[in-house]
């Protein structure tokens, strides 16, 4: 993500340098760390005279990277392949959503025209977007299909489309989609609840919820598993529901015990597109007696930029209600002070790959100060998670970090844990 105190720009490279940097890429990448392609077509206004004149076209050329090369990483690559059409790699990304967001500020950087010479240069650009390893396990086949997918833009006149993903609901195996359905059915899913933890005053402010496959299931199903599961079937919906009325449920139990404690919730990028959202949430509420201002609500980076102006609404309207927003795993992509300026949010939380390699990694460590500096710029609580030791902690601590989260606490406990927990470490 390029902050603003590390300016960096990425690297053009010639087509076979491409296509073997992509191979690497791709042999390394996973569900959490994918490599995405962009097939970008221009459709200038000046293709005739790019095709004739050779100093013309080089001209252009520049001129289109010096608008797109500061919005993109130092890891990123792109080679033009003819005058018309620019592939782009994008690797290390924590969702695809990251790769959507990279689009959107391709596009609008070329919303601008440009003028060489005599001439304003206007663009008319597409995208198709692919990613590894989701739409594919090769250099050809990624490229194939961000190229589909451009082709299929074009038709369609849309600005940008994302590939078809090879997995579909067909691909699951039908013991764990049958075992999902009855545990919600039977709502078994089990919560964990880990602390958040001031870091001035080493008290307790909140909790995440944290969402597990009941123990004693027959299937030991990992909690990335779940959630991808409900959502390749339309489950999570479903699934959240459950986890939101638990946690309103457990919330309860703490206040008749005397303890009132802001609890977080983490919230799918599928669910931010249902407009009826609002609603089901302060039903919830209301079922439970519950205030909103005593929930918060967990919204990855990633999930934010699908629908920029539905997704602005329908944060304002969960403000709105009372509800704490969060911004998670920040840092993860290419994210826009713009976003920040635009949506009502509560605090950051640092994406905990940057935390946990920020005390060898010069870079991390600068992205970690830089997220807690733009995050006190905007008047906003910085939450670090994944911290797990105490040389950590002091880092995060001297650079003004806010709160904490993370096994050097606590690990995630069981609801009735949580009373005696907090005693506990607060009497300490």
């Amino acid at each position: 993500m390029p902050m603003p105190s590390t300016s960096v720009s990425c690297e053009i490279a010639t087509l076979n340098v491409f296509i073997t940097a992509l191979e690497d890429e791709i042999r390394n990448a996973s569900n959490t760390a994918s490599v995405a392609v962009l097939v970008l077509s221009l459709r200038r206004s000046d293709r005739i005279a790019a095709l004739l004149m050779s100093d013309y076209a080089q001209q252009t050329q520049q001129e289109f990277l010096a608008q797109i090369q500061p919005l993109l990483r130092a890891k990123d690559k792109y080679v033009f392949v003819n005058e018309d059409e620019c592939w782009f790699m994008l690797p290390q990304l924590a969702s695809e959503a990251l790769a959507i967001l990279a689009v959107h500020r391709l596009l609008n950087a070329l919303n601008t025209p440009f003028k060489i010479d005599t001439q304003t240069v206007f663009f008319n650009p597409t995208v198709g977007i692919a990613c590894a390893p989701m739409h594919g396990l090769s250099a050809m086949a990624i490229l194939r299909a961000a190229d589909a997918a451009q082709k299929n833009a074009r038709r369609d006149n849309h600005k940008f489309l994302l590939a078809e993903s090879q997995q579909d609901r067909g691909n699951l195996p039908q013991d764990l989609l049958s075992a999902l359905e009855d545990v919600l059915d039977s709502n078994r899913l089990e919560m964990r609840y880990q602390p958040k933890v001031d870091v001035r005053s080493k008290t307790v402010v909140s909790v995440e919820a944290l969402v597990r496959w009941p123990a004693d299931h027959a299937l030991s199903v990992a909690t990335t598993v779940l959630i991808d599961t409900a959502e390749r079937c339309g489950l999570i919906e479903l699934l959240t529901m459950r986890v939101f009325n638990q946690v309103l449920a457990q919330h309860m139990a703490w206040r008749d015990s005397g303890m009132n404690m802001l609890v977080w919730v983490n919230l799918s990028a599928h669910l931010l597109s249902h407009e009826q959202l609002p609603k089901i949430l302060e039903r919830a509420l209301s079922i439970w007696n519950v205030p909103a201002n005593c929930i918060g609500l967990e919204i990855t980076e990633s999930a934010l930029i699908h629908d920029i102006e539905h997704t602005t609404n329908l944060l304002f309207e969960l403000k709105a209600l009372g509800f704490h927003l969060s911004i998670d795993d920040f840092g993860t992509g290419y994210s826009s002070l713009t976003y920040l300026r635009r949506f009502p949010i509560d605090e950051l939380k640092i994406d905990r790959m940057f935390i946990h390699g920020m005390t060898e990694s010069s870079a991390d460590k600068q992205i970690v100060q830089s997220i807690i500096g733009l995050g006190h710029n905007f008047g906003l609580p910085v939450v670090a998670e994944g911290v797990e030791e105490a040389h950590t902690l002091a880092a995060l601590e001297s650079m003004g970090c806010d709160q904490i989260q993370g096994y050097f606490f606590a690990k995630p406990m069981l609801g009735e844990a949580l009373i005696d927990w907090c005693r506990d470490f607060h009497g300490k």
